[in-house]
């Protein structure tokens, strides 16, 4: 979910997963992952993008492979992930 929230300009947010196991039950868990080519630029739609919406993720534009590096190298943090990928953080750097 998090690209989404990128593509949409955070119009879009991304969920936290969280999964509470019973104990007394057997569970079956199925992850699905649909990602895009690894040097496709992640940024929001043109569409959304404006004078009075500026652009809150991907400026400048980040590749999948980037993103893909950046969480890989971070862990996987939640929520907390996608934000930091906010124009408003200019702390991030993605080498």
């Amino acid at each position: 979910m998090d690209m989404e929230q990128i593509l949409s300009n955070g119009a879009y947010k991304s969920v936290e997963h969280r999964a509470l196991a019973s104990s007394g039950d057997d569970r079956l868990t199925i992850a699905f992952f649909c990602n895009p080519c690894g040097d496709l630029p992640i940024a929001p739609a043109a569409q959304l993008v404006g004078p009075e919406s500026p652009a809150v993720y991907g400026q400048p534009a980040i590749t999948f492979n980037e993103y893909r590096k950046y969480v890989r190298t971070k862990g996987a943090r939640g929520r907390a992930q996608v934000e930091s990928l906010s124009s408003c953080n200019t702390s991030i750097t993605m080498n």
